[in-house]
């Protein structure tokens, strides 16, 4: 449940929203501007949960997850049929005027979530030159180290249509069975898009952010992110918690098979157990 604390972050931003929608708002947009950058399963909710319970930070959710609703994932933003149009048709513009808005002074650091495969059709392509563009724009990497453990998270996801552990009681669900085939092209068509991402964005100052070290140690790790954003270090309180915490011989079903069959490749590192 949201704190009703009319002082908190989240009462805050969604004040802000009503007041910028009513055009009643002064603000600035000489705040730090971001993207929080990775691919589905690797952390990128904990994260921007941990961010969004600062003062000084604004996070919007995956924008360009789809073209029939404007991620927002945050209250009191619009999504009218004329909002709906610009967003689809004048992506760039929407970024401008919609997301990189003014806000409150008390914001140092405004950003949004985008994943590698988000915005590559011919209308929004041009998203990606824009960020590119953006000299100041800073970059966090969200990765998780071992491939494995995002491909079976997904995995799971998809079978139970439970994304989320918004109660931070730990889940023990039903092993599951992995194909080969799909753990290989997934290994490498994750670790493509890494690497394709340092190189797009090799003027950027970009912070890599690894799941695994993050759910080990937020504290620390968040205090580096703060500390990359420019904004006052706090004590930050996560939205979402990990859903299972079963070692991977477990909750695979096969997982001596592939142990095996990955034997001797660049991807045995994942099978350490």
């Amino acid at each position: 449940m949201a704190d009703r604390n009319i002082e908190s972050p989240y009462w805050l931003s969604k004040m802000h929203n009503l007041a910028r929608n009513w055009g009643l708002m002064n603000g600035h947009t000489n705040y730090q501007k971001f993207i929080i950058l990775g691919r589905s399963r690797s952390g990128s909710n904990f994260l921007r949960g941990l961010m969004n319970s600062h003062s000084q930070i604004h996070v919007f959710g995956e924008i360009f997850q789809n073209k029939d609703q404007i991620g927002w994932a945050m209250d009191g933003y619009p999504q009218d049929l004329r909002t709906l149009q610009e967003f689809r048709d004048h992506a760039v513009d929407f970024l401008d005027q919609r997301v990189f808005h003014k806000f409150p002074r008390r914001i140092h650091a405004v950003g949004f979530k985008i994943f590698y495969y988000h915005a590559r059709d011919e209308t929004w392509s041009p998203v990606w030159e824009y960020l590119k563009a953006q000299e100041g724009l800073k970059i966090i990497h969200i990765m998780r180290g071992n491939i494995l453990e995002t491909h079976l998270s997904r995995q799971r996801a998809v079978l139970t249509d439970q994304w989320f552990n918004l109660t931070g009681v730990k889940e023990k669900p039903r092993p599951v069975t992995l194909k080969y085939e799909e753990c290989l092209q997934d290994f490498v068509q994750t670790r493509q898009w890494e690497i394709e991402t340092s190189r797009y964005f090799d003027r950027h100052t970009i912070l890599d952010v690894f799941y695994e070290e993050l759910a080990a140690d937020h504290e620390r790790v968040m205090a580096g992110v703060q500390d990359f954003l420019g904004v006052r270090r706090e004590a930050l309180n996560p939205e979402t918690f990990k859903q299972s915490d079963q070692p991977l011989s477990v909750a695979i079903e096969n997982y001596a098979e592939l142990k095996e069959r990955f034997q001797g490749t660049p991807w045995a590192e994942f099978f350490s157990e």
